[in-house]
C-alpha cells in the first residue's frame, strides 16, 4: 500500500482487539435501512415513538437477518429514549422548558399543527387544543410517526406550550417526571419485546444522566430486566453478540 502520506509493505503485525472486529452500528428506518442493517450490522438504532411501531420495526428487522442468511438474535435492535428526571412531571417540564427559547416553540407549535393536519398559531400556546378539533384528526398511512404521541399528550389536557414542552416531535419518545416513569417506560417496552436495548438521550447530562444511573437503573435491577454485573469484558461480549474477525465468511 502506497499514498502520498503513507506507505506499507504488509499489515501492521499487531494482534486485534480483544473483541475482533469493531461491533457495527447502524441508524435508519427505512426498507432499504432496515434490509442493510440486516445484512452488516450487529445493532440497529431506529426512531419509534410507540410500542407498536417498535415491534414492526424489530420483527422486520429480524427478518431482514434470516433474509441475508444470517440468525435473527445476532443482530440487536437500539431504541431512542429522552428522559427528562425530576421530582414531578411539572418540575421536568419546566426544566425542559429552559432549554427551548421562544423562537423554537413558535415554530414548534406550527410544527404540531402541521403533524395534527390542524391549524395552529403562536396565538394558541397558552390554551388547551380543543377537543372538537383534535377528535377531527386521521392516522393513515402518511401520517407523521409521532402523531399518536403527539394526540396522547394533547388529549390529556396541557395547554399548546406544554405539549411541546413533553417533547412530542423530538427525535425520540420522551419521558418527563421521577425515576419510575422513565423506569416504567423502559420496562414495558423490553418485556413486550419491542426493544433488546436503549440509547439514552439526557436533557441535561449533568442532571439527568446522574438521576438515570442513581434512581433509574436501581428499579430495573430490582425488577430483573436491568443486569447488576456486565456478562464480559468488552462490548460484544455484554450485548450478546458472536465473536467475530475480519469479513463475515457468508458475505463473501
Amino acid at each position: 500500500m502506497s499514498g502520498k502520506h503513507v506507505q506499507a509493505n504488509g499489515a501492521l503485525a499487531i494482534p486485534p482487539s480483544p473483541q475482533g472486529q469493531p461491533v457495527i452500528f447502524h441508524s435508519g428506518g427505512s426498507p432499504d435501512s432496515i434490509a442493510f442493517a440486516g445484512r452488516y450490522a450487529r445493532a440497529m438504532i431506529g426512531e419509534v415513538w410507540t410500542i407498536e411501531q417498535v415491534v414492526a420495526t424489530r420483527n422486520a428487522l429480524r427478518q431482514a437477518a434470516i433474509d441475508a442468511g444470517r440468525k435473527p438474535d445476532e443482530i440487536k435492535f437500539i431504541a431512542g429514549l429522552m428522559p427528562v428526571i425530576a421530582d414531578s412531571r411539572r418540575e421536568a417540564l419546566d426544566r425542559h422548558a429552559s432549554f427551548m427559547d421562544e423562537n423554537i416553540v413558535q415554530q414548534r407549535a406550527y410544527h404540531i399543527g402541521m403533524v395534527l393536519g390542524i391549524r395552529l398559531t403562536p396565538a394558541d400556546l397558552e390554551r388547551p387544543i380543543p377537543k372538537e378539533l383534535l377528535d377531527t384528526v386521521v392516522i393513515d398511512s402518511y401520517s407523521d410517526p409521532r402523531i399518536e404521541n403527539v394526540l396522547k399528550v394533547a388529549r390529556e389536557g396541557w395547554t399548546l406550550r406544554d405539549i411541546i414542552y413533553h417533547s412530542v416531535i423530538d427525535y425520540h419518545p420522551a419521558t418527563l417526571g421521577d425515576a419510575k416513569e422513565t423506569a416504567d417506560f423502559l420496562t414495558e417496552w423490553f418485556e413486550s419485546g419491542a426493544a433488546d436495548g436503549f440509547w439514552i438521550l439526557p436533557d441535561a447530562y449533568e442532571t439527568d444522566f446522574k438521576r438515570f444511573v442513581d434512581e433509574v437503573v436501581p428499579i430495573l435491577q430490582a425488577r430483573g430486566v436491568f443486569h447488576k454485573d456486565y456478562e464480559g469484558t468488552t462490548l460484544r461480549e455484554n450485548m450478546g453478540i458472536p465473536y467475530q474477525y475480519g469479513l463475515d465468511e457468508r458475505l463473501r
